[in-house]
C-alpha cells in the first residue's frame, strides 16, 4: 500500500525535479540545517540507530507534517522520535521543542 511517502513516481504528480537538481542551489540553505545533516551523520555513525531506523522514523510522519515541513524538519521531526525511543531525549524535551517550533505533537 503507498502512503504519503511514496508519491514519486505516482501517476497524476508529474516529473519530479528535486531542488538543487541543477547544481546551482546550496547544499544547505540555513546553518541550521547544516547542523542537522551533522547531527544524523553522528547518530548513524555512533550506531544510535541505522538508516533503515531513520527511514521508518520519516514514514511514521502524520501526512500533514511530511508534505508541510522541509526536508530537514522532516530529518528533525525522525531524529528527535528516535532520540526519544532511545532514551537519549525524554519525552518531555522532545515536546518543548515541538512548541518551540510552532508545532503540534
Amino acid at each position: 500500500m503507498n502512503s504519503v511517502h511514496d508519491s514519486g513516481g505516482a501517476h497524476g504528480f508529474g516529473r519530479i525535479i528535486p531542488e538543487g537538481y541543477d547544481g546551482k542551489e546550496p547544499a544547505f540553505k540555513s546553518e541550521w540545517e547544516r547542523r542537522m545533516f551533522a547531527l544524523f551523520i553522528t547518530t548513524i555513525v555512533g550506531g544510535m540507530f541505522t538508516d533503515e531506523d531513520f527511514r521508518q522514523s520519516r514514514e511514521k510522519l502524520e501526512p500533514v507534517r511530511y508534505l508541510t515541513r522541509s526536508y530537514y524538519e522532516q530529518w528533525w521531526f525522525a531524529v528527535s522520535r528516535l532520540m526519544v525511543e532511545k532514551g537519549i531525549l525524554s519525552a518531555e524535551e522532545y515536546e518543548r521543542e515541538i512548541i518551540r517550533l510552532g508545532g503540534a505533537s
